[in-house]
């Protein structure tokens, strides 16, 4: 069993350190047989890691050394590894917005699953999911609003020409928090009066309440594509090939005769493929060499 550990943290980081703790934790990570994606930045840390749960539990405690700081760590568990490679990267930001928006310090804006549960029921409020779109047709809570999202930096100027009432009290949420922090500061700044997140985002929540107000699955940034209500990798979904959004359809590739999903919104001829590399030579009429043999779409 690979345990999945995510976590984020917005705390000051030196320039001038960077390079040198990227480089501590990039040893220690390849010595436990740790995978996934670390970005660091002046601004803080965004990781998804996986690993036998030993490791990712020895790897936590030696982070907390390296930073000093207290993550809040979300856990779930996968019978595959999620990531094929363990990548450290320094980034200008460790969630890509655009904007020079500081999250703000204070935590009196979070709602626990508990109070975020309780605030659904009451329907005082108004919804906002600050995911793309891709992302939202997977799974959302009911009634959230959807700005059309293709990217979070599309979101202050979706959010300014969007239909939501800036007097009205708003819920935020996105899949782990991490979008939310910078939403709420752009929010704030355009005038809305009241706002609050989930804390811990949909994964938290899906972890004290599986088959409640949150419906379907839940798109993530790694080989599961989607999670179910007991954050179980759903089986649904791969990345598309051709555009790397979630995709259920189940086709052959035209080229190597291969099984593979797409999405729908992939419709044109090179797109039944199983690779931009297939897809490629099947529109040049290049003659497939070796086809592969074995069809087994229950593979």
């Amino acid at each position: 069993m690979i345990k999945v550990s995510s976590f984020y943290k917005f705390f000051k980081i030196k320039k001038v350190d960077l390079t040198n703790r990227r480089k501590i934790i990039l040893k220690t990570a390849k010595s436990l047989n740790i995978r996934g994606l670390i970005l660091m930045a002046e601004e803080g840390v965004n990781a998804t890691v996986c690993g036998r749960e030993k490791k990712i539990e020895t790897f936590k405690k030696r982070l907390f050394h390296l930073f000093k700081e207290d993550f809040f760590w979300k856990d779930s568990y996968c019978e595959k590894w999620n990531f094929k490679r363990l990548s450290v990267r320094i980034k200008k930001e460790i969630i890509n917005m655009g904007l020079a928006v500081p999250p703000l310090k204070k935590d009196s804006f979070y709602l626990s699953p508990e109070d975020w549960e309780n605030k659904l029921k009451s329907k005082t409020h108004q919804i906002l999911d600050v995911r793309n779109t891709y992302e939202i047709a997977l799974g959302h809570f009911q009634g959230a609003e959807d700005l059309g999202l293709r990217s979070f930096q599309e979101f202050s100027k979706k959010l300014e020409a969007g239909p939501l009432d800036k007097n009205k009290e708003t819920l935020i949420y996105c899949t782990g928090g991490i979008r939310c922090e910078k939403a709420i500061s752009v929010m704030r700044n355009q005038g809305f009066k009241s706002v609050y997140q989930l804390k811990g985002g949909i994964l938290n929540y899906l972890k004290k309440y599986p088959h409640s107000q949150f419906k379907r699955d839940c798109f993530v940034f790694d080989h599961r594509v989607s999670l179910n209500q007991n954050l179980k990798p759903a089986g649904k979904h791969s990345l598309c090939p051709h555009c790397g959004q979630p995709g259920d359809l189940q086709i052959v590739c035209k080229h190597c005769d291969r099984p593979c999903k797409i999405c729908r919104l992939c419709k044109k001829p090179f797109h039944k493929t199983c690779s931009k590399n297939c897809a490629y030579h099947f529109k040049a009429g290049h003659i497939c060499r070796k086809k592969y043999s074995k069809i087994s779409f229950g593979a």
